[in-house]
């Protein structure tokens, strides 16, 4: 069983032109859809940063700044522009979203935007399963570095995706034993999406779990906040709550 090393993974762009931009980032998760053939699509979440002005020899933060963060898979991909205001008429751009929400969402094929888009994984050598709460427990304790990997079905169709992660945050009971992964951000799979392009079905959560066949995410989605005369407001956080029967397995890297 392979598992990524996500402190050595990275996405790489490689801007259009001469003197364009060459931009690494660290990967944050990864969703591999299976279709009913056995056919294999994998997407992957690179870290959030905050908007710049690159290069340049003046003011590097781009005021009014915006989380930055998006899906890159082997053609397609997908960026999400979150600014820290919801006001529908804080700045004139067409970039609202129908509530108000100040988020910008922008997807395509990697070709009409940079020269060259390479994913880079790299994969543990010694690896091992924690198949019981004392194993994970033990392993956490020990400082042990913890991948999770989650594993959904859609019935209806016969699809299933695979969904990869660095475990950041575990919370274990010593003597009982327990275990509780709090972690993210990572990629969810709507397999009700109907779209032209699949990185378009994928959103973005936090997982939480204690057992290893359910648990519960959390997405990130428009909540509305407030109504005012000029419309709704709204704000871009993990807000809708979501519960999944699966397959959830732990891995410590040995």
């Amino acid at each position: 069983m392979k598992v990524i090393n996500f402190g050595k993974s990275y996405m790489t762009w490689y801007g259009a032109g001469e003197m364009s931009s060459i931009s690494r980032i660290l990967l944050d998760g990864v969703c591999t859809f299976i279709n009913s053939r056995d056919e294999k699509e994998e997407f992957y979440l690179i870290a959030p940063c905050r908007s710049e002005h690159t290069h340049s020899d003046g003011q590097l933060i781009v005021m009014p700044n915006y989380d930055f963060r998006g899906i890159f898979g082997s053609k397609e991909y997908k960026i999400f522009r979150k600014h820290w205001v919801s006001n529908p008429n804080y700045l004139d751009d067409p970039g609202l979203d129908t509530t108000g929400g100040r988020i910008l969402e922008e997807s395509g094929l990697h070709k009409t935007k940079w020269d060259d888009v390479k994913l880079d994984i790299s994969y543990f050598n010694n690896i091992k399963e924690l198949v019981d709460k004392q194993s994970v427990v033990d392993s956490t304790l020990n400082n042990s570095i913890l991948v999770g990997q989650t594993e959904l079905f859609n019935e209806k169709t016969g699809e299933k995706a695979i969904l990869e992660y660095p475990i950041k945050t575990m919370n274990v009971i010593k003597d009982i034993p327990r275990f509780q992964v709090d972690t993210g951000p990572i990629l969810i799979p709507n397999f009700e999406s109907v779209t032209d392009l699949k990185v378009d079905s994928l959103d973005i959560a936090h997982i939480v779990f204690n057992v290893f066949d359910k648990g519960e995410y959390i997405l990130r989605k428009p909540v509305k906040i407030a109504n005012t005369n000029s419309g709704p407001l709204s704000v871009t956080d993990y807000s809708k709550l979501d519960e999944y029967m699966g397959i959830n397995r732990l891995y410590a890297v040995i």
